[in-house]
């Protein structure tokens, strides 16, 4: 309940500092002019059930991201010459 209370004040935060950025709409579509990976596409997203896997995507982006940050953090602080 405690955890539910802070991400819940993480996506309020994060959608008051990201409102700005709603009215940017951009898409390229490079799949819909070939008509056999448009229909792979949607086999595959009427059969994969999506709500139970997306979360298990995302905690996975979300650990390889923190992991790439914290690694590129880590190299930068090696390379200052006083520390």
């Amino acid at each position: 309940m405690i955890v539910d209370a802070i991400l819940l004040l993480f996506q309020g935060i994060l959608n008051v500092l990201l409102a700005p950025l709603s009215v940017l709409n951009i898409a390229i579509d490079f799949v819909s002019s070939i008509p056999v990976i448009t229909s792979f596409l949607q086999v595959v997203a009427y059969v994969i059930p999506w709500s139970n896997i997306l979360p298990l995507i995302i905690l996975s982006i979300a650990i390889i991201s923190f992991r790439t940050v914290f690694t590129l953090i880590r190299t930068v602080w090696n390379f200052i010459p006083f520390v």
